[in-house]
């Protein structure tokens, strides 16, 4: 499976302790677990506008130890532009999908721009 950015700061930031078990058993289910580089851009893009550099340091140090980084490929460039273009879908949101349909993978996430990448492969 393919985490989205949205997965690991519902990890990081949330207070539930119920819904965290429930992310948690996600990604222990999981027989592979992957992360985009472009999630590590994310994850430490928001964290180091809203809680500094240490926490942003300490994140995707997280995430680089538990999850398989999956760097950004000529094909998954041309894959996310050509995402991006069709259905209007952000930079970010389009390489990460374009990561998972290279995997042959599901992505982990609630964004909703995935819903409409989702479709097109259907």
């Amino acid at each position: 499976m393919l985490f989205d950015t949205r997965y690991f700061w519902a990890v990081f930031t949330e207070k539930d302790d119920d819904f965290l078990k429930e992310l948690r058993i996600i990604l222990r289910n999981s027989k592979r677990a992957f992360a985009s580089s472009m999630s590590i851009y994310e994850v430490y893009k928001l964290t180091l506008a809203n809680e500094g550099r240490t926490v942003a340091d300490l994140r995707t140090t997280t995430i680089k130890r538990d999850f398989t980084i999956v760097n950004v490929s000529p094909e998954i460039a041309e894959e996310g532009a050509r995402i991006s273009h069709s259905l209007k879908v952000p930079m970010a949101d389009s390489l990460i999908m374009a990561t998972a349909k290279q995997l042959c993978v599901p992505c982990v996430t609630d964004d909703p721009h995935f819903t409409e990448v989702k479709k097109v492969w259907a």
